[in-house]
């Protein structure tokens, strides 16, 4: 029985997102620990999109259309209600995950209490395979009480970096549609009820530059 689910989100429309996708789903392909699934939603995308996916991807995915584009918050909610496992993680579509991502996440949350678990990031511009640290240092913001201290005045987690325990996701109601902010104002929310948060020293998720657009 698979104990996690990834979720990735897509409105594509255009060749360079659905190139954009399938880098990113192939990363997943590439993780170490493979008993998990993906759930796909295709926000108003183009017909190309599935036709991309079916042919060169071999994940274990279920695929699901959404057929009006709403927002992320509610392409995010919408794939959370296709979910069952005990863990849910996020893959922004233009992002990649390195290989031992969540093998790494899933040996933190054996041996650690946290509801919410994130990992450093990399960063990289777009058609250029170059990676580079983000702007926070790796030992920054590793604790629950280093997050609560900040979160308020800044978000200093890569929400695509996130493996968080399903039930949280739901007792919270899922994200706000808050344009551009919707992973900010949860963390938010679910600190002030009391859910714990921690965060990976490592750089484990890489995050690609000036493709994304608040919706």
């Amino acid at each position: 029985m698979k104990i996690l689910t990834v979720l990735v989100c897509v409105h594509s429309n255009n060749k360079l997102h659905d190139e954009l996708l399938i880098e990113s789903l192939k990363s997943l392909e590439k993780q170490t620990f493979k008993n998990f699934e993906t759930v796909i939603v295709l926000d108003e995308c183009w017909e190309n999109t599935e036709k991309k996916i079916l042919s060169e991807i071999t994940l274990d995915y279920k695929l699901y259309h959404k057929e009006k584009k709403q927002g992320l918050s509610y392409a995010k909610n919408y794939g959370l209600s296709k979910i069952n496992t005990d863990l849910v993680c996020f893959l922004d579509a233009d992002d990649l995950y390195l290989e031992n991502k969540l093998e790494k996440q899933l040996e933190y949350l054996k041996n650690n209490d946290v509801d919410f678990l994130g990992t450093h990031a990399l960063n990289r511009e777009l058609n250029n395979e170059v990676f580079f640290n983000s702007c926070f240092n790796s030992d920054e913001y590793l604790n629950h009480d280093e997050i609560e201290k900040i979160i308020n005045i800044e978000n200093v987690l890569t929400h695509g970096s996130m493996m968080i325990k399903t039930e949280c996701l739901k007792n919270l109601g899922g994200y706000n549609d808050v344009r551009g902010m919707e992973d900010w104002d949860l963390w938010k929310r679910a600190i002030k009820l009391g859910y714990k948060f921690g965060q990976i020293n490592d750089r484990l998720y890489v995050y690609t530059l000036h493709t994304s657009v608040a919706r």
